[in-house]
């Protein structure tokens, strides 16, 4: 599948050039494994020590999150990006926390499934998010929840991913349609 484009930029270029169907996924790829790089350098600031300073926290925090970011919680509670980044500071500045990455999955466009363990002191748990990301950044995680008191009948952690994948595209759909584009 071959399509033509015109490129209009700033500076009003107007060449052509034809893209076929495995540049265009080229590029999401690119965006998805820019994303990972993102947030593999977030997660090693938590390495339990707390020896990585404020400026250079900021900075990985605003490399990672979208500044329209928006977290929805488990218990339905959705914290803004600042909200975000006053919590991840107090556990930055609190030290002792340590995260590792248990697993990054692709589900979707531009659609991640991210599950991280934490521990702090002798506290040890897992957190699950579905994260939607755009300009390589993410702007909307929503928390799965994986207790076994939440895993009745329908509400298993799967059937939630998957509805956490479907606003993902509602969400791209929308996104799609901000932009006017030829397609």
């Amino acid at each position: 599948l071959k399509q033509q484009h015109t490129c209009l930029s700033t500076c009003q270029c107007s060449h052509k050039f034809t893209t076929t169907k495995t540049a265009i996924n080229q590029h999401y790829i690119t965006m998805s494994y820019q994303f990972e790089l993102a947030l593999r350098w977030y997660i090693a600031a938590f390495d339990g020590t707390n020896n990585i300073s404020p400026a250079k926290f900021k900075s990985r925090f605003d490399n990672l999150y979208h500044k329209d970011f928006t977290f929805i919680a488990k218990d339905g509670m959705t914290l803004t990006r600042e909200q975000v980044c006053e919590r991840e500071a107090s556990k930055l500045a609190n030290g002792g926390t340590k995260v590792t990455l248990i697993h990054f999955r692709k589900i979707g466009l531009d659609c991640i499934d991210v599950k991280l363990g934490l521990v702090n002191g002798k506290e040890e748990r897992t957190i699950r998010a579905v994260t939607t990301i755009t300009a390589r950044q993410a702007v909307t995680s929503k928390e799965i929840d994986e207790s076994p008191a939440s895993n009745h009948f329908i509400l298993t952690p799967t059937s939630a991913v998957m509805a956490a994948k479907c606003a993902n595209a509602v969400y791209k759909w929308k996104e799609f349609g901000t932009f006017q584009t030829n397609m």
